[in-house]
């Protein structure tokens, strides 16, 4: 029988906290507002409906989306996330100005791999999210 390799993720997930290891205050989530055993570490390209997106895992990115360093972090979005209607969809500038705006920006666009997630953020293909899957919640 062929194997085929399996891509593992080395991330810490830590509880929310309002000061980061710098010192910076944050906005974090509400106590209630999900249940830790639940969250998963998710490609961004298999974010699907239903999914609930709370937080991103990533390398510290310049205003480019460029990594500028091999550290990842963990970043939940502050306050309740309700779950996607859709799930990812690859980028598409001419969705609407905003993802426009992201496009010029970036310098990315249809095809360029990036995706679109809740709404219109986009993010870079090796994205990792904070995903609490539907089946799950």
């Amino acid at each position: 029988m062929p194997t085929a390799p399996v891509d593992f993720h080395h991330v810490i997930v830590r509880a929310p906290s309002s000061r980061t290891a710098s010192g910076w205050r944050m906005v974090i989530p509400p106590a209630d507002a999900f249940d830790p055993a639940q969250v998963r570490v998710t490609p961004v390209g298999e974010v699907r409906p239903g999914d609930t997106v709370i937080g991103t895992v990533q390398p510290h990115y310049d205003h480019l989306l460029r990594p500028l360093d091999r550290a990842q972090w963990v970043c939940y979005f502050a306050g309740t996330q309700k779950p996607q209607e859709r799930g990812a969809r690859p980028f598409d500038p001419a969705h609407c100005g905003w993802c426009t705006h992201n496009a010029y920006v970036l310098g990315v666009g249809a095809g360029s791999g990036y995706w679109t997630v809740d709404g219109c953020t986009t993010y870079r293909p090796d994205s990792l999210l904070l995903v609490i899957p539907a089946d799950l919640a």
